[in-house]
């Protein structure tokens, strides 16, 4: 008697709850199990569906006799079935999601299937490094080969991962946030982990690095780990540590960064180490110009003159970063940050410059700071980087006399002040928005100078802004707003402004300043200069004519510009913070380091595999046939002693997941011809199980077999041997004794508590060397006859 829970296989036709499905998966557990449906009915075509047996009742279909069809419906459907093969090393989903079929966007999850388990994503902004990565996720998701993915993202970009994965893919990832966490726990059995019971979860880093939420995250065992605007991961911070930790304990780990080197090699080096098990981490950096993307862009340098307040406090404001970078900056780290610091508000603006100098002076003088803030609480991700500057930094000393610098401060806060109402930067600003008379987003690195912008612009357009500080309800009505045309001006911070999609509504970006770290102008450019952009982008960039950021931020910018042009991309590898702040503060030049790109990988099969894609995709709008079909001839006694004859093969792996899916055609010579119709069926039916036949797809199947182990060499090889590092690695976690307490059972409570949870992410990772370990002797696959047909003399 055949059992509740199977045996289903791959490919195998059933019905449940009244309808017909094509089985995609099938996953046995100890008493039950989960079979993964594809609708192939009439009112089901394209639907997919996970039940349970046996508390859904599932039937297998059998097959009955081959359906008779015209000559062109079966060449039809035999096209079809041709379009529909999955090979064993090649793209499964992208025919099915909503995306443009381009080679260089397929190579990543090609590199994947090839065996690479660590990936950086690092092409130039806009080329879709989101849909690569879903790419990847898909693939292994369809092979079984992942069962839960964790994606790590700046807090803003959650859920504009979440619509691409829904929409693109037919993914239903959840966004958790604090508040989403506890809602999980509430609603869950007491020990049940909430991380672990989704298969694709989103989560923004700020929230995972937390140490008491990273040791809950951990205890889940994540097969896969995304982490999105990677050049976060920076030696030391907590955001690098809490993605080690997590990269270091999946089979695979894709980090994704459009600016992966700010020019500090200590720090592309720890990047390009995150996870890693002993394999190599394979990059793909392609620029817009290789791979034919864009309609061009223009960069514009306008230097403004600034007005007489202005030019004194930018005089001052530079004299005073000066004596602390070759003062006390020589000595002290913190003390150069500090200068670095003072001298880019200046340039962003006088608002900026004066709120961190009134600050600062009430910091040193001892009194309370003007600008602590309230804790946050548990449930909110704040994003860093535009806002208040941390008091440690704010209040340390620049000069060693403490006297002298709070009357230098004093001096430079009253010259401030004046400057604010004759702020020329923002005066051109007004006159360019005037002038063009389209949307626009304006970039500053601080709030503060966005507080300056909107009390200025306000009066007369219509605004929306976005900065670190907004929730990402807040954000989504501000984008939204932009985006559909309520809005004519979007006002953004760097921190806010990462991974937005605003090519559909603009093409313009005015920079107010020119950032020391060269990568962030990229970055922000890349908002509007992406993928589907109809128009040539303009982008703004202001100066301080007279200041550093004419003898040293514009020399550098037309050198990267020139650099670009010469290397056909961004370069990669050049100047960091440092180094310019150097330049513009020390009395060091430029170092010696030429500007060079980085080396991208190539998978060359991507070019074909587009194509077969291609073909796929058109062929899906052909509706298969669940029955086998055959063509009679029209003029019996005329037609050749040939059959054609389509077959089906399907190869399944050890988890019962499809591994291959390809079909084989043979000709049949016939030892007399058929006379009749009648003659013709009958004889197409004694083909089908006709011995000879039968040995030939035998001996086909071996060979295939054969051929599909040999192309998941490298796959099962690579994650073997990372799995087994990782493994090893969780054991030596393990607490080797314990001394027990008489009156606290604390430390064995969580001391067994770990034991646990390191044996639920070892079965995790045997599941996935499982699931590349082939079978001995090896499944040959089992021929479906799909399509016959006479050949015509």
């Amino acid at each position: 008697m055949e059992s509740p829970t199977g045996p289903f296989a791959p490919g195998d036709t059933v019905t449940a709850r009244g309808e017909q499905w094509k089985v995609s998966s099938a996953d046995r557990f100890a008493g039950c199990a989960v079979i993964t449906l594809d609708g192939t009915g009439a009112s089901n075509a394209g639907v997919r569906s996970t039940l349970i047996a046996p508390f859904d009742t599932i039937a297998k279909v059998v097959s009955g006799k081959p359906l008779r069809r015209s000559r062109s419906s079966t060449l039809r459907i035999a096209r079809a079935a041709i379009a529909s093969a999955r090979p064993a090393c090649g793209i499964w989903t992208a025919a099915a999601a909503k995306v443009d079929l381009l080679a260089y966007q397929l190579e990543p999850a090609l590199a994947v299937l090839a065996g690479a388990t660590r990936v950086l994503l690092a092409d130039a902004v806009g080329l879709g490094k989101t849909i690569q990565a879903g790419l990847i996720l898909t693939e292994l998701l369809a092979r079984g080969l992942v069962d839960r993915a964790l994606i790590l993202t700046p807090a803003g970009l959650r859920d504009t991962w979440a619509a691409e994965l829904r929409n693109r893919f037919d993914l239903r990832p959840i966004v958790f946030d604090q508040a989403s966490v506890a809602t999980a726990l509430h609603g869950l059995p007491a020990g049940v982990n909430p991380w672990a019971s989704h298969a694709i979860v989103i989560a923004s880093i700020d929230l995972v690095k937390r140490p008491e939420v990273l040791a809950t995250v951990e205890g889940a065992p994540f097969d896969l780990v995304i982490a999105d605007e990677a050049h976060h991961l920076t030696p030391g911070s907590d955001r690098g540590a809490a993605v080690e930790r997590l990269a270091s304990r999946a089979p695979w780990v894709v980090l994704a960064s459009a600016t992966p080197h700010s020019g500090d090699d200590a720090a592309f080096n720890y990047l390009t180490r995150i996870g890693g098990s002993g394999d190599r981490i394979t990059v793909f950096r392609r620029t817009r110009h290789e791979v034919g993307a864009g309609m061009g862009r223009r960069v514009h340098l306008l230097a403004v003159t600034p007005s007489g307040a202005e030019s004194r406090m930018l005089r001052a404001a530079e004299a005073y970063a000066r004596a602390i970078w070759n003062g006390v900056g020589q000595r002290d780290r913190g003390a150069r940050l500090l200068a670095i610091l003072l001298a880019r508000r200046a340039a962003s603006s006088a608002t900026a410059l004066e709120r961190t100098l009134t600050r600062r002076l009430h910091l040193l003088s001892g009194r309370d700071d003007p600008a602590a803030e309230q804790a946050s609480l548990p449930w909110e991700d704040a994003e860093e980087g535009d806002g208040d500057v941390p008091a440690e930094l704010l209040g340390a000393a620049g000069f060693d006399d403490r006297a002298s610098e709070q009357c230098v401060l004093e001096e430079l806060v009253a010259a401030a002040t004046a400057a604010r109402h004759h702020a020329s930067k923002i005066r051109l600003i007004a006159r360019l928005i005037r002038r063009v008379r389209e949307p626009a987003v304006i970039f500053t690195e601080y709030r503060d100078t966005l507080d300056a912008l909107v009390e200025a612009l306000g009066g007369g357009h219509r605004i929306r802004t976005l900065h670190g500080g907004l929730s990402a309800g807040l954000r989504h009505l501000a984008l939204s707003a932009f985006t559909h045309g309520d809005a004519d001006l979007l006002i953004a911070t760097d921190t806010a402004g990462e991974g937005l999609n605003l090519h559909h509504r603009c093409r313009l970006v005015i920079d107010v300043e020119l950032p020391w770290n060269p990568r962030r102008l990229e970055q922000r450019v890349g908002r509007v200069d992406r993928l589907g952009q109809t128009r040539r982008v303009h982008a703004i960039r202001l100066l301080h004519r007279g200041t550093v950021e004419e003898t040293v931020l514009a020399r550098l910018e037309r050198r990267r510009i020139r650099a670009a042009a010469a290397l056909d991309g961004e370069p990669d590898a050049w100047f960091g913070e440092e180094d310019v702040a150097a330049a513009a503060l020390g009395a060091a030049g430029w170092p010696s380091r030429a500007p060079a790109r980085l080396a991208s990988a190539v998978v060359v099969a991507a070019a074909a595999e587009v194509e077969r894609v291609a073909r796929q995709r058109a062929g899906g709008s052909m509706r298969a046939a669940r029955r086998a079909v055959l063509s009679l001839p029209r003029h019996p006694a005329r037609a050749a002693a040939r059959m054609l004859l389509l077959y089906h093969l399907r190869s399944v792996g050890p988890l019962g997941r499809t591994a291959d899916e390809s079909l084989r055609a043979l000709l049949v010579e016939l030892s007399h011809r058929p006379t009749t119709r009648r003659d013709w069926q009958a004889r197409i039916a004694d083909l089908d199980r006709d011995p000879r036949v039968r040995a030939v797809l035998a001996h086909e199947g071996l060979r295939h077999a054969a051929e599909i182990d040999s192309q998941l060499a490298a796959l099962r090889e690579a994650v073997r041997q990372r799995v087994q590092v990782i493994r090893d690695r969780l054991h030596r976690t393990l607490p080797r004794e314990l001394q027990p307490s008489m009156f606290d059972r604390r430390v064995e409570r969580g001391a067994i508590l770990h034991q646990q949870a390191i044996a639920r992410l070892d079965a995790a990772l045997r599941r996935r060397i499982d699931a590349v370990t082939p079978a001995a002797p090896p499944t040959v696959p089992r021929p479906v006859l799909t399509a016959a047909w006479p050949l015509e003399v």
